[in-house]
């Protein structure tokens, strides 16, 4: 400022140094984006697609990952339904089994009672018939034996 207040005029003096600098300045901007910042920005680029690549793999995985999980879950509720469906007819089956089982001993035994009470039943009057005959014999030896002489009395 003091120079311009001398009156000695402008402090910046465009001359040829100028011009060298802006030449310089463009072949630096020049060389540096050929040299340095091309390569870094395919290399970023390529860092990124590989990136997002590997996300979207990642998130494809995830999604297969989810489905078959879901198939390996239903496959395993089917399983278990398939196995207590088979466990309740081999239970039914065995229950009816056992049903009609009972029903035939409950027969057989019913059969078995009856003839045993028809075998009781005559062997009961068989019995009775023979003491009745015994108590006839019995009677007639009393009365032979007491009286002496056979009685000659009436049927009872």
């Amino acid at each position: 400022m003091i120079a311009l207040a001398a009156g000695e005029g402008n402090i910046i003096n465009p001359d040829f140094s100028l011009v060298v600098i802006l030449v310089l300045f463009a072949l630096f901007v020049f060389l540096l984006n050929r040299i340095l910042f091309r390569p870094i920005s395919r290399v970023l680029d390529k860092r990124e697609a590989l990136t997002e690549g590997a996300t979207a793999e990642a998130r494809a995985a995830a999604v297969q990952y989810h489905a078959r999980l879901s198939e390996y879950e239903t496959s395993i509720r089917s399983a278990r339904a398939e196995g207590y469906r088979k466990l309740e007819q081999q239970r039914s089956a065995g229950l009816e089994q056992r049903r009609g089982l009972i029903e035939r001993v409950k027969g057989e035994t019913s059969a078995e009672i009856e003839q045993a009470k028809s075998s009781i039943a005559r062997q009961t009057s068989e019995a009775l018939a023979a003491l009745e005959a015994e108590s006839r014999q019995l009677a007639g030896r009393i009365s032979r034996t007491v009286l002496g002489r056979e009685l000659g009395g009436g049927a009872d």
